[in-house]
């Protein structure tokens, strides 16, 4: 095809008036701009055309037509300009590569979701949907770091769900996992959006409460208590031992929860279904 300066059609062979379904005569005279839809339209006024101006020429640049039953039609197009501002267009029909592309752009998508699937599941306990332990070994030293930063204490509860061994082998484990499903929608219900909860292992929870004094995470403890007695097993109420040990960020994860581990050993000595502090002694 070829336009004069003002972009009027002077010439189209006749395989692009047939490939494209237009009728030859209707061509000619008719401003190239209507061709174009609105998306390239706008790309020849701002990229393409400067181009021209500017080498003369512009090589496999994709865009898209109007047939003549208004039909979009991808192309590739290389054009020319001559001195008197007439361009020499050559179009290619990208109708396959345009399909390809739409595929490939598919393809990234779901690589992209499954790949978020993936890291997903390296972050998350399946069974609760919390974040596992390896997730917390990577959130945990961030929260640590804080509360030495900023002065604040910060709170580490490790909670066991007491008798457990008992639920697995008197009703099943698919009781035993029914637990735990509804103990960590809890507790993730219960913390704060600036809480780690997190599945430790086995029936084992830690929840790492950041700027959070002594006092309150006492009272806390108590609310979980009751909050997690609403779980029943054969209309017995599942109760939890909690360790908590309370720091100034000047600790690690791995002292912590050794830490709490022992204060939850002593819940679990004075009988069970209460909180135990850690004491330094």
């Amino acid at each position: 095809m070829i336009t004069d300066k003002n972009w009027k059609i002077v010439y189209a062979n006749a395989y692009f008036a047939d490939e494209l379904n237009w009728q030859h005569e209707t061509l000619i005279g008719k401003n190239s701009d209507d061709l174009f839809t609105y998306s390239s339209k706008i790309f020849c006024e701002s990229y393409l055309m400067p181009l021209l101006l500017h080498e003369r020429k512009c090589e496999e640049m994709q865009l898209t037509l109007f047939d003549g039953n208004g039909e979009r039609v991808p192309i590739i197009i290389n054009a020319k300009m001559d001195d008197q501002g007439h361009i020499y267009w050559s179009f290619f029909n990208a109708s396959k590569r345009h399909k390809l592309y739409e595929e490939l752009i598919a393809a990234r998508k779901d690589l992209e979701a499954q790949a978020e699937t993936l890291k997903l599941m390296a972050s998350t306990d399946e069974l609760t949907g919390l974040m596992n332990r390896r997730e917390l070994n990577l959130g945990a030293p961030e929260l640590i770091n804080q509360a030495k930063r900023y002065t604040h204490t910060i709170a580490l509860l490790m909670i066991d769900i007491d008798h457990f061994k008992n639920i697995n082998d008197s009703y099943g484990h698919q009781k035993g996992d029914r637990v735990l499903q509804e103990l960590g929608q809890r507790l993730q219900t219960f913390g704060r959006q600036t809480d780690l909860i997190a599945r430790f292992g086995g029936e084992e929870f830690i929840m790492l409460l950041p700027d959070t004094g002594a006092d309150d995470v006492n009272l806390f403890a108590e609310r979980l208590h009751k909050l997690l007695s609403e779980i029943e097993v054969n209309n017995t109420p599942v109760t939890v031992s909690i360790g908590i040990t309370m720091s100034d960020g000047s600790q690690n994860l791995h002292d912590l929860t050794k830490q709490a581990d022992s204060a939850l050993y002593n819940a679990k000595n004075n009988g069970r279904n209460r909180t135990d502090f850690y004491q330094e002694d």
